[in-house]
């Protein structure tokens, strides 16, 4: 419930900045200093706004769908959270089609599926596993430094790295033999990446502890989590994701 007064609060404080009538070119600063800030809520009003002046902007679209993943990751109500998912995966759908070559397009819709992920059942999962790779790679090549292009990959190859033996007959089906990677060692890799490009984001490191705890590695995942817990926590992800850490700090005591 908490979550979903935080979406109308940020709408009515939105509506009121508004109303003093911003040019688009104000409006995208915004959304940028909002994002920069890890301000999801807000950046979602706010890209929602500009989607109404120019529907077929890429940086509007892209960025619209990337606030719906990260405001809906956050909300309580699994509907409205899988609602949220849906329209982020459709606008970046939409963005990516409209021209190619635009990195962070990509990189929304591969961060679209991959919340739809979270929840669905094995063999979507692995269906859909190809499409995020391939989307990520797309994104990583265009843009060498979108970090949660990283992340997401990371989270990949450490999926498939805990696979059992049914479920890595069902990757040989889907992909027609092993897909390159899909190791503890690759997931690694993509989160030390991601943490390089942005080393103040609280989830990439909690991340790469989580791994390291799933290595059977307590040593480094507690060094990874404790890391974790001393960095800013002055924004709702970093809030969100330190009680994550205590959850992980407890099972390594």
């Amino acid at each position: 419930m908490k979550s979903i007064k935080l979406v109308f609060l940020g709408l009515a404080f939105l509506m009121g900045s508004m109303a003093f009538g911003q040019s688009e070119s104000e409006m995208w600063q915004l959304a940028m200093k909002y994002k920069k800030e890890v301000d999801n809520v807000k950046l979602l009003q706010v890209m929602k706004k500009l989607v109404e002046v120019d529907g077929d902007n890429q940086d509007y679209l892209s960025h619209l769908s990337f606030a719906y993943s990260k405001v809906g990751a956050n909300l309580d109500d699994e509907e409205l959270k899988l609602k949220y998912y849906a329209k982020a995966k459709e606008v970046a759908d939409k963005s990516k089609k409209l021209k190619s070559g635009h990195a962070f397009s990509h990189y929304a819709y591969a961060l679209a599926l991959a919340r739809e992920n979270e929840n669905a059942k094995t063999k979507v999962k692995i269906a859909n596993a190809k499409e995020i790779k391939s989307e990520c790679d797309k994104a990583i090549s265009l843009n060498p430094e979108e970090a949660g292009a990283y992340h997401i990959m990371g989270r990949w190859h450490r999926t498939f790295a805990g696979f059992n033996n049914m479920e890595k007959a069902m990757v040989n089906t889907f992909f027609g033999g092993t897909p390159k990677g899909g190791t503890y060692a690759d997931a690694l890799k993509m989160f030390q990446k991601a943490i390089e490009i942005e080393p103040w984001y609280m989830l990439h490191v909690y991340e790469l502890a989580m791994t390291y705890y799933e290595m059977d590695n307590e040593e480094y995942a507690k060094k990874y989590v404790e890391k974790a817990m001393k960095l800013p926590q002055d924004y709702e992800d970093a809030k969100l994701c330190y009680k994550k850490c205590e959850e992980l700090l407890n099972k390594l005591r």
